[in-house]
């Protein structure tokens, strides 16, 4: 399987420089670690946005999270 695609947005959120931007969720909260684990977890309790949640183990929102840290 390919994962790398050029970013169009039509399968999800631009994430592109991620970690360049102050804030996450559409300006919702502050770009932190913190955060970041939150809004994976529970993107509707930040943004108030109807977005599904993602069911990660810890192990797996752990190497997502350091992974969404690099995308500067």
């Amino acid at each position: 399987m390919r994962l790398a695609h050029a970013a169009t947005g039509r399968f999800g959120p631009d994430l592109t420089h991620l970690m360049s931007r102050q804030t996450i969720a559409s300006g919702a909260a502050e770009n932190t670690t913190e955060n970041l684990r939150t809004w994976i977890q529970n993107p509707t309790n930040q943004a108030r946005l109807a977005h599904a949640a993602m069911k990660l183990s810890d192990a797996d929102l752990d190497a997502l999270v350091r992974y969404l840290e690099t995308l500067r």
